[in-house]
């Protein structure tokens, strides 16, 4: 669980006053006021928020959520989640956890007892059934943050490097853009339907099992994505003799997941307007204003060969088309740093780019520990991180 972890004034001490417990739906508004109030720090500050209801966005195809809340005389003063779900890994099926938002409240920073205890409370939580694997992520320039994980400091898992993985923003046009990448005889773009859900839920998993950290998909999971804004009409299939060659899906979580812009570092502040005025000029991303939220669609899942270049170009030139339609600003879409796809998005499309540092989370007593990842590339999706 990666987040707001301050390095300086890191005390040992414990409280008698901190209680842990799990999340229920009463500790909705303390949530939702932590998450605002305390943003990811970097050269973009950014709050990853749930309104208007953090619980609205759980359980997504099928995940298992586990938040576990610290309390000190009766406010929040931390938080952190796992969502535990099915994935590949090293070509095989896995119940993987990814940790995450991992907030402590300005009150509560530097507080080593916090993270230390909240971690044990997971422990112990999950003694008797952990995931066969975990995993997180931290914003590359958070320094304080992996400064402080890579020590090993006592009462601490262990985080052990992955990798990195970068997330794109491309600014959406403001005409729709007219699909050119696919010739004349090279296939179709049609949107699914029910008749398609078998053949999507097959390619997907066949797309996902050359990968590690991505998603096992079925024909319930893929249905029950329409509750959180992804009806299946929205993922576009690229056809070839009826079968299906590439896909992805336009995905708009603003209902019930916003990302808002808290602040920006000095650097940025003062070139802010400069790289506005030439945004343009450029087609780079504009820097939003402070207390913006981003209006943005991740494309993911998305499922497409790193040789198919044309394929993956003409399906990033239909999500700008629509996401166009639709008001929103920009494009969300990512891959693993070593992942030749990452080089054919940038050569073609100015993108803003954010990069996280992927870790492996495990206690030096669990199973997990033995599970070394082959050198599949890592895809996990971006919209469900």
């Amino acid at each position: 669980m990666a987040g707001t972890i301050i390095e300086s004034q890191l005390t040992a001490r414990a409280t008698s006053a901190t209680r842990f417990a799990l999340a229920a739906e009463e500790n909705d508004t303390a949530i939702r006021r932590l998450l605002r109030e305390n943003p990811m720090s970097g050269e973009i500050a950014l709050s990853f928020e749930r309104e208007p209801d953090y619980f609205r966005g759980s359980q997504i195809a099928g995940a298992e959520n586990q938040i576990i809340l610290a309390f000190e005389r009766g406010r929040l003063v931390g938080m952190g989640r796992c969502s535990v779900r099915d994935r590949f890994v090293n070509g095989k099926v896995c119940r993987v956890g990814y940790l995450s938002e991992l907030r402590l409240d300005s009150s509560a920073q530097g507080r080593f007892d916090l993270l230390r205890r909240g971690y044990r409370f997971f422990r112990e939580l999950n003694r008797s059934n952990p995931a066969d694997f975990y995993f997180t992520s931290v914003t590359a320039d958070n320094f304080r943050s992996l400064r402080f994980l890579e020590r090993g400091l006592p009462g601490m898992p262990v985080y052990e490097p992955l990798g990195d993985f970068v997330t794109l923003l491309i600014a959406v046009p403001g005409n729709a853009r007219r699909l050119t990448r696919l010739k004349a005889g090279r296939g179709t773009i049609a949107a699914a339907s029910e008749e398609h859900v078998s053949a999507l839920a097959e390619f997907l998993i066949s797309h996902a099992r050359q990968h590690n950290l991505s998603s096992v998909w079925d024909e319930r999971k893929l249905f029950s994505l329409e509750r959180h804004g992804l009806p299946l009409a929205d993922f576009q299939l690229l056809m070839n003799d009826r079968k299906i060659v590439a896909c992805g899906a336009l995905w708009d979580q603003h209902r019930f997941r916003q990302i808002v812009i808290r602040g920006y570092s000095r650097r940025l502040t003062f070139a802010r307007p400069w790289l506005n005025l030439f945004s343009g000029v450029f087609r780079a991303p504009r820097l939003p204003p402070v207390g913006s939220t981003l209006a943005h669609g991740f494309l993911s899942p998305l499922a497409v060969s790193p040789d198919d270049k044309q394929a993956l170009l003409a399906l990033v030139e239909l999500s700008l088309s629509k996401a166009a339609t639709r008001g929103l600003d920009y494009l969300t879409l990512g891959f693993a740093l070593n992942d030749p796809r990452l080089e054919t998005v940038r050569s073609q499309f100015r993108c803003r780019e954010y990069k996280n540092r992927l870790f492996k989370v495990c206690w030096k007593e669990a199973n997990s520990t033995g599970i070394i990842l082959n050198d599949n590339p890592m895809f996990p999706e971006v919209a469900l991180l």
